[in-house]
């Protein structure tokens, strides 16, 4: 058999390969979830703190929640941190919470990144970003604003100011016309 010929049946073996892992891709054992839509309920969430504890309703009760999504591999992310740092210092504590969750696989990196930086505000791990591709995020940092009652407002795609006066301006008037909901969807 000629070199040709058995190029030709290995290139014809591996379309083969390849053709059966796409289509087993495909299948799943569950649904894939609905999409994150603003005026929805955000999904319940459980999130584990750097020392692996659970996020304390009472410490969101009643407050207009910043969530924010980040990692140390995207510059952008790293680059918003601070502003979010100084946005968490200037809200009002029992209206707004601000929390970041880092999709990092290693949590010492993401730890070790917040402490340089001075992030005092609380921040929880997605390991392995399991929620973050539940939720179907594309761009990295993605902050989802959950208003008192647990209905997502808004997604921000993408860096933002957030201590800007007219984010600041935007978060208030959020604030406003959804105070006094439940609770968040956080446990």
């Amino acid at each position: 058999m000629g070199n040709m010929n058995k190029r030709h049946i290995l290139l014809h073996g591996l379309m083969a390969v390849a053709l059966a892992v796409l289509a087993l891709a495909g299948c799943r054992n569950t649904p894939p979830a609905p999409p994150l839509t603003v005026g929805t309920p955000f999904p319940p969430l459980t999130l584990g703190q750097q020392a692996d504890n659970a996020l304390r309703m009472p410490a969101l009760q009643g407050k207009l929640l910043v969530l924010n999504v980040w990692a140390t591999w995207c510059p952008p992310c790293r680059r918003e941190m601070p502003g979010l740092e100084r946005l968490s210092r200037a809200l009002d504590a029992q209206r707004f919470a601000v929390v970041g969750m880092s999709t990092d696989r290693d949590e010492n990196l993401a730890s070790e990144f917040l402490m340089q930086n001075n992030i005092s505000f609380v921040n929880f791990f997605d390991r392995n970003g399991e929620l973050a591709k539940k939720w179907g995020m594309q761009v990295y940092p993605e902050t989802f604003l959950i208003a008192p009652d647990g209905t997502l407002l808004r997604r921000v795609a993408g860096f933002r100011e957030w201590d800007s006066p007219e984010v600041m301006a935007e978060l208030e008037t959020l604030y406003q016309q959804r105070k006094g909901g439940g609770r968040p969807h956080v446990k």
